[in-house]
């Protein structure tokens, strides 16, 4: 009786499985692993999609997914980027499909950021990248947006507009 239970269990995770069997032939890594950066600064990298199997995939999407590494900061991924979402078709047997990614750094702090792919049906799991690691220094500087002339020329030229009045007064 116990024999026929694993059996059947045996059966039914082959079953459950068959189709993410087949979808494993799908692999997509990341040319990048590890990217240094600062706030607002344009970062690229690619992600290679490649079909293993000796037939054609379904017709593939590929989604990129951007999340924090630490607790407490919010991302917003369509800050990141503006294409987040390649439909890449079908890929041929033993080929490859290089999507190529840019993105902006929108917040400080440690940020992982993965390539998701799966199957426009729907049917099966999908397949992601390894994690990309991007660590975001929070840029510091004096002269945001170029202010600091401004904010120190408005009271310089004040100054001198009041020290010339007065002199021209002293004249009279």
């Amino acid at each position: 009786m116990t024999r026929i239970v694993v059996l059947f269990g045996v059966l039914a995770i082959l079953a459950g499985s068959a189709p993410s069997l087949a979808h494993a032939a799908v692999t997509v890594s990341a040319s990048r692993t590890d990217i240094s950066t600062s706030i607002g600064r344009d970062f690229t990298f690619t992600t290679p999609v490649a079909n293993r199997a000796p037939a054609p995939t379904e017709p593939l999407v590929a989604h990129l997914n951007v999340l924090s590494l630490r607790p407490g900061v919010y991302v917003d991924p369509e800050d990141w980027s503006s294409r987040r979402t390649v439909f890449i078709g079908s890929i041929p047997a033993r080929s490859r499909r290089t999507i190529r990614w840019k993105v902006k750094a929108v917040n400080s702090g440690d940020i992982g950021i993965y390539v998701a792919v799966l199957p426009q049906s729907g049917e099966t799991p999908p397949v992601t990248s390894p994690t990309i690691h991007v660590g975001i220094a929070q840029r510091r500087t004096l002269n945001s947006g170029g202010i600091v002339p401004l904010a120190a020329g408005i009271p310089a030229a004040l100054a001198a507009l009041a020290l010339g009045l007065r002199l021209s007064r002293k004249r009279r």
